[in-house]
């Protein structure tokens, strides 16, 4: 009984109902959905949404916000499609050219946020706001082209069979997987839960927090990239619709606006339900014009159903820790010194983890 309330709990878990749901939908609304052309395009189309997901996912869990998301990738978009030529030589180094600029935008967040202690909705909305002016001025006006291994390249498949874009998703996956059972990922939940007993238990929160910022702006920029081979063009003009997505698909997957809680796991699946959505609807005949009321409505569902499924957590949830021979340990006193050199103490303070 106790497995089934716990599981219950889990958002990744309730995302998943709703998509299985979605899906059968699908299945009996359409022709071919089960054929391997239709699974690949709609992994293309899920890709850019996954690894933004999976890199705000990581913000939301440490208490932060970041609307400089659609900014980002933008700008990785237009400078793919404006300087990545017809070679692949020369579309390679548009790509090094697009993660650099997430990997700046990312560290500048991180600096305002974590050493300026500027409020994080304040800070990435000025970036945002900066990347979409660059983006714009690198591109006025959608267009531009990109080589062949960006697009159809990436939304290809391997030997016929394997999805390249599948491969991204699993990366993902693997990605979260080590991040949750790694020292950072502790820390990255303790942050969330209770700053204030992180500090208190030698974390060194400032650190934690940049480096959040950091690696969330690689993955706007590598969301960036899937995105350009999937329209194998440039539009600065589409951040705030992709944005808008982003965040949608991270609450659909259980993530608590506050921190403390949330899995990069279920904003997957999350993403997974936005696409599947819109090519169910495709397929009901419904006005494309009506698909943002439907995904909105499927949001609002999702969040409440998620303020249901706290009812079920259990009541012996554990208590922040930070192991120093497994990571993933939530519970006991913690001890010792992290990769980076962090002092780490016992955890006092009433920080909750949920690390679904």
């Amino acid at each position: 009984m106790n497995a089934v309330r716990r599981a219950l709990s889990h958002g990744s878990v309730l995302a998943f109902l709703i998509l299985l749901v979605m899906y059968v939908v699908y299945m009996y609304s359409s022709v071919d959905v089960l054929t391997l052309g239709n699974a690949t395009d709609l992994l293309n189309n899920a890709a850019p949404l996954v690894i933004a997901a999976t890199g705000l996912t990581l913000v939301i869990i440490s208490g932060g916000f970041d609307l400089s998301i659609g900014g980002v990738v933008v700008l990785a978009n237009v400078i793919l499609a404006t300087h990545s030529g017809s070679t692949t030589g020369s579309g390679l180094r548009a790509v090094a050219v697009a993660v650099f600029a997430g990997l700046l935008v990312g560290a500048v967040n991180g600096v305002l946020v974590a050493y300026l202690r500027v409020q994080s909705i304040a800070a990435t909305l000025g970036t945002f706001i900066m990347c979409s002016g660059i983006a714009l001025v690198v591109m006025p006006s959608p267009g531009g082209s990109v080589p062949d291994f960006i697009s159809p390249g990436l939304n290809s498949t391997l030997g016929g069979r394997l999805p390249v874009a599948l491969l991204v998703i699993a990366g993902c996956v693997v990605a979260w997987i080590a991040v949750k059972r790694s020292r950072f990922g502790v820390y990255l939940f303790a942050l969330g839960s209770d700053e204030r007993a992180a500090v208190q238990s030698g974390i060194r929160t400032a650190s934690v927090k940049f480096r959040v910022y950091l690696f969330a702006g690689l993955l706007y920029a590598l969301a960036g990239v899937m995105l350009t081979a999937q329209t194998a063009s440039g539009d600065p003009n589409g951040s705030a619709l992709f944005m808008v997505l982003v965040f949608a698909a991270v609450a659909i997957g259980g993530s608590r606006f506050g921190g403390g809680r949330g899995s990069a796991l279920g904003s997957i699946i999350g993403a997974g339900v936005l696409i599947v959505l819109q090519k169910m609807l495709f397929a009901l005949g419904v006005s494309t014009f009506y698909t943002g009321i439907v995904q909105g409505a499927v949001l609002v569902l999702a969040v409440l159903i998620g303020l249901v499924s706290l009812s079920f957590a259990p009541s012996d949830d554990a208590v922040v820790t930070t192991s120093g021979e497994d990571a993933g340990d939530r519970t006991g006193s913690t001890r010792g010194s992290n990769d980076g050199g962090d002092p780490v103490g016992t955890t006092t303070g009433g920080g909750h983890v949920d690390a679904h």
